[in-house]
């Protein structure tokens, strides 16, 4: 393998697929990345077995140019910190076998032993027929908002293992994603997509993954990105990125009945200040419980900490409907959720002190919604 290629392309693509390296694996081949040189340009691949991210710099791009075809794995660390410190913005990498490869920019040489055989190296679904396996565009920013808002919801103990990942259900030209933790938390959100083929799917996608695939495609560009299901993977790709996860087995819990079918009091209150007034309470938010509290004529959150002291801070509401209500949250997950919502206002509902409250958008027409279960306190 020889190629030349800038600096600047190099480092963003060991960046992308670096993300998939475990920090600790008993594999030692997951610590290093796969390097692969042929005629239609250059790949780049980092995998944990979960997660597979590749990233391919086109021959027609103008930033490569490939003398050699080749491949080699080499450790990431290393590879990423050596090419990343480099003063040159043109860098020569030549592997005359797996063994070692020859990094050289300006006056600078490297040599970095390679990591076993490439072809052991995880391989990632190439894309086939539609025909095959079903497939759906949505549009990139899209996708990301979706999953960025569900995924705050997602449990991070694997005692429930089905509860770390996210429901995702396409359905006619509707996409849907759900998560819960079984316990305080559930968010949902529905969106219209483009369905032509007439794709069904529901699986289960470990929410760490989907976290990580949106954070690549918020660097990639507002570009169409193609879903693909196979037997136990999910394939997510744009023009440079493929991103195959592992799916989570088993059938995802019903939540309908988590959602309570009525409620006695409703405030709609700016979601700015919202935020900004949660953050300042939960300074002296003692085990991380945040009180609000709708009396006339705001909304009023409060907290306490024993033997440092106690604070109430509080906000106007833009409309209110039903009864006072008073009922106490963990603070870390209302402050969580309230960043991963996008609305100008959003509405709070109150069932019950011992049922969840329901926040949702203004706009009836916008289909998400997040559910935050009480806390309760003496």
């Amino acid at each position: 393998m020889l190629v030349h290629i800038s600096k600047s392309v190099l480092v963003k693509a060991l960046q992308q697929v670096y993300r998939a390296v475990p920090s600790h694996s008993p594999n030692s081949l997951l610590s290093g990345l796969y390097i692969h040189a042929d005629s239609e340009g250059i790949v780049f691949r980092g995998s944990n077995t979960s997660l597979t991210l590749q990233y391919k710099v086109d021959i027609q791009d103008g930033s490569v140019h490939v003398v050699r075809s080749g491949s080699i794995v080499c450790h990431a660390k290393y590879l990423y910190e050596l090419v990343r410190k480099m003063n040159d913005d043109d860098v020569i990498l030549e592997a005359k076998s797996q063994s070692m490869l020859h990094i050289s920019a300006g006056g600078t040489f490297v040599r970095l032993s390679g990591m076993s055989q490439a072809e052991e190296f995880p391989s990632i679904v190439p894309p086939v027929s539609v025909a095959l396996y079903p497939t759906v565009q949505v549009p990139s920013r899209l996708l990301i908002s979706v999953i960025q808002q569900v995924v705050v919801a997602v449990s991070t103990s694997e005692s429930r293992p089905i509860l770390t990942g996210v429901s995702l259900v396409i359905q006619g030209e509707r996409l849907t994603m759900i998560a819960t933790d079984g316990i305080v938390r559930m968010a949902t959100r529905t969106v219209a997509i483009k369905n032509e083929a007439g794709v069904s799917a529901s699986v289960i996608v470990p929410g760490t993954n989907l976290l990580e695939i949106s954070r690549l495609l918020g660097e990639d560009g507002d570009e169409p990105v193609t879903i693909q299901f196979y037997p136990h993977q999910i394939y997510f790709s744009t023009n440079r990125l493929c991103m195959q996860s592992a799916l989570i087995e088993g059938k995802y819990p019903p939540t309908r009945d988590l959602v309570p079918s009525g409620y006695i009091s409703e405030v709609t209150v700016n979601l700015s200040i919202l935020r900004q007034t949660v953050d300042r309470v939960s300074v002296l938010a003692e085990q991380r419980l945040i009180t609000l509290q709708a009396s006339e004529p705001r909304l009023v959150l409060s907290a306490d900490t024993s033997e440092i002291g106690d604070m109430c801070d509080g906000l106007a509401w833009e409309s209110r409907s039903g009864e006072d209500f008073r009922i106490t949250v963990n603070g870390k997950y209302l402050i969580s959720t309230l960043r991963s919502m996008e609305s100008d206002c959003i509405r709070i509902r109150f069932a019950d002190k011992r049922r969840p409250i329901i926040l949702l958008p203004t706009d009836e027409n916008a289909s998400w919604l997040f559910l935050l279960n009480p806390v309760l306190t003496n």
